[in-house]
């Protein structure tokens, strides 16, 4: 089995040791295991470039922060979800909100002592960052603009019953970084704590995309998985 692959297995389904590295002081770093992990929750460890000669002079650890991805299938958000994640991003962010191609937000240099606030900020606006990165169905797109026609908004609903279906069910995210209480979850229980993905869940990040003729604004074809509407009497 490959490393990475042993990793996963090993992981008690995306747990590793995230709780032991988020609490250590000592580092704005997570550890090296865990930075593996932290993709399945949305998130890369990252560090400040501009800073690294002038840090490894200084004989000081890299800049660590973090990135942070959103997952929201279909690219829809509430003007009030938009306020709150430009305020998280203002609060426990560098105070950016990008947008990215694959129809979500992204936050940059979120320090490790705020990572937790922040997808706590995240999760109150009624959105998460699950599955936004690693080896599992990332973003589901779909054509923009739902509210174009009938049929535009049944695919978008149905990006967001996809999204939904296609989830890791591991409690991970939640006892990590919304404090939920950590599940008592056995090692040989893969089958009902992920039942889809198993414990090593995908071997590469895999695509979804929606579109709805004649636009195909979401390119299909760039996907692993591309759906094409046939539109009938508006639906």
């Amino acid at each position: 089995m490959h490393a990475n692959e042993r990793l996963k297995h090993d992981s008690h389904f995306l747990r590793g040791t995230l709780r032991e590295s988020l609490a250590d002081p000592a580092t704005g770093a997570v550890r090296e295991a865990d930075t593996q992990l932290t993709k399945f929750h949305g998130i890369y460890q990252q560090d400040d470039r501009d800073l690294r000669d002038e840090r490894r002079l200084a004989k000081l650890e890299p800049r660590y922060q973090f990135m942070a991805r959103v997952r929201l299938p279909g690219g829809l958000c509430t003007p009030a979800q938009w306020l709150a994640l430009d305020d998280a991003a203002r609060r426990y962010a560098n105070g950016t909100l990008r947008l990215t191609t694959r129809q979500t937000f992204q936050f940059h240099g979120i320090l490790k002592r705020n990572l937790a606030r922040h997808l706590q900020a995240i999760n109150a606006a009624g959105l998460d960052t699950i599955a936004a990165c690693g080896d599992v169905d990332r973003n589901v797109i779909a054509t923009a603009n739902p509210l174009q026609s009938p049929a535009h908004a049944e695919v978008g609903a149905l990006a967001r019953r996809i999204s939904e279906h296609l989830l890791p069910r591991s409690g991970a995210y939640r006892e990590v970084f919304l404090d939920a209480a950590p599940a008592t979850v056995p090692v040989e229980a893969a089958a009902t704590e992920e039942p889809l993905y198993g414990r090593t869940y995908l071997p590469r990040k895999f695509k979804i995309a929606l579109a709805v003729p004649p636009q195909n604004d979401v390119d299909v074809f760039a996907h692993d998985l591309g759906f094409i509407a046939v539109v009938e009497e508006g639906h």
